[in-house]
């Protein structure tokens, strides 16, 4: 008798259920809490994404690639789209803590997801600085009398405390945070349309998106490589699929969600502020130099608000960015590659208690970076574990899962592939400096990971 042969859509279906597992099968309790829906992780991710990045990017950005902060905003989000589709379908088929190095080590070798794990690392380590380096500017632009390290410390002090109070209480603050700064941008955006429409700076024109007399490749792929660590936040996102309700259903459609609408705004923005100061070498700070554009959009209300919203937005980016390299350091304490202290949960909040207080320490250590120094420094690890994501979905759904056909071509191949190839482009376009600091950061997790592992002759030990 023959039997009935399942139809070519339910074959599909069931070939990619086998890619999305449980936390159960990977030998891992559920210990975190499950109740973070849709909307939480959205914002949380677009307060990670930080709204109002196109205004602490400004000065930067803008000086490196010679006045295409536009254009630069257009090339970053190219493979950050295609990385954040990436980090959506590993999310799915890996939802444990951990981000690119849980995945990389599952896919490719535990080796390897040390090495990405320690490089983002240093991404994740410096991101909440950059916060609080923004914290204490605009606090000081609001109130010149103030000293600088007490802002910076205190800044430092109080996001550690609201992470300290548990995972739905940090949503819950982030959601007000994020919403004020989306009220900026937008009053902003409302404010530049009508003065450009008066003829300011070169009013709307492609100059702020092409000037022939100041286009350089080289400078736009640096000034697209600095914009980068705007779209730094989906991967963080993934640190989450602990703590949300249905991972594999939520995580794609959110990463990618915030992704491609917070690409839309920055480079709106940036074409804004872009075509209203065109002048790049009259910057009088570069680190505040949007305050300049705002004196011209609304004189000192305008100034005020961006100071404001620079200083609430980088609390809740800070919360956001200390709450995420606990939970890496989470990850990598429960797989034995960083000592055990930092797995320590606090048994009501369910938060890595001591994972939290390294971190606000660090931050601490390092606040006399500048942040036209940081900024490129945070890309390094990041541009190098999204390379690594980006072809642990090739590997993972189109070698080993033989995910073959039109879609998986697309979704599987195509999609990752350009990723990887674009997000390569802006790693080695990075600055020097980013690319030494990096590079030594890198040799030092190397050096921990061969004794940790008896020169490389010792597996790590994960759950499997």
């Amino acid at each position: 008798m023959s039997g009935i042969r399942p139809s070519p859509r339910k074959a599909k279906n069931n070939m990619e259920e086998k890619a999305i597992h449980t936390l159960e099968e990977f030998g891992y309790k559920q210990e975190l809490k499950r109740e973070l829906g849709f909307w939480s992780v959205l914002l949380y991710g677009m307060a990670m994404l930080f709204p109002i990045a196109a205004f602490t990017g400004f000065g930067p950005i803008s000086s490196a690639s010679h006045g295409h902060m536009a254009l630069a905003y257009i090339l970053a989000a190219i493979p950050m789209a295609f990385t954040a589709w990436s980090y959506g379908q590993m999310s799915g088929a890996y939802p444990i803590t951990g981000s690119s190095y849980s995945y990389i080590s599952r896919v490719l070798k535990p080796h390897v997801g040390f090495a990405s794990g320690w490089a983002l690392l240093l991404d994740y380590c410096l991101f909440p600085i950059l916060n609080y380096i923004c914290i204490a500017l605009y606090v000081q632009a609001l109130f010149p009398t103030w000293n600088y390290w007490v802002i910076y410390i205190g800044s430092v002090v109080l996001v550690t405390i609201i992470n300290l109070m548990g995972i739905k209480q940090l949503a819950r603050i982030n959601n007000i945070l994020t919403i004020f700064g989306f009220a900026v941008v937008i009053y902003f955006i409302f404010r530049a349309v009508g003065v450009l429409e008066t003829g300011v700076g070169t009013g709307f024109s492609i100059l702020a998106l092409y000037n022939p007399e100041h286009f350089n490749l080289r400078t736009v792929l640096m000034g697209a490589s600095v914009a980068c660590y705007s779209f730094i936040g989906f991967d963080t996102m993934t640190n989450l699929s602990e703590e949300v309700r249905e991972p594999s259903k939520l995580m794609p459609r959110a990463t990618m969600t915030v992704c491609i609408s917070m690409a839309l705004l920055f480079t709106f923005v940036a074409y804004l502020a872009q075509s209203i100061f065109p002048d790049f070498t009259k910057y009088i700070q570069v680190e505040t130099a949007i305050n300049q554009v705002a004196v011209i959009v609304g004189g000192q209300t305008m100034v005020t608000l961006i100071c404001l919203a620079m200083v609430s937005c980088g609390i809740a980016f800070a919360v956001d960015a200390q709450a995420g390299v606990s939970r890496l350091l989470y990850g990598m304490g429960r797989d034995k590659v960083i000592p055990k202290v930092f797995t320590y949960l606090h048994p009501t909040t369910k938060v890595p208690v001591f994972a939290s207080i390294i971190m606000a320490i660090f931050c601490i250590a390092m606040g006399w970076i500048s942040l036209v120094s940081l900024i490129p420094m945070i890309n390094f690890g990041a541009l190098l574990a999204y390379s690594l994501v980006n072809l642990s979905v090739i590997i993972h759904f189109w070698v080993k899962g033989k995910q073959r056909g039109v879609s998986g071509f697309l979704k599987y191949l195509l999609m990752p592939g350009l990723g990887f190839i674009f997000c390569l482009v802006l790693f080695f376009s990075l600055a020097l400096n980013a690319k030494i600091i990096g590079f030594s950061w890198l040799a030092i997790g190397i050096i921990y990971m061969a004794i940790l592992t008896n020169f490389f002759r010792k597996p790590i030990e994960m759950h499997m």
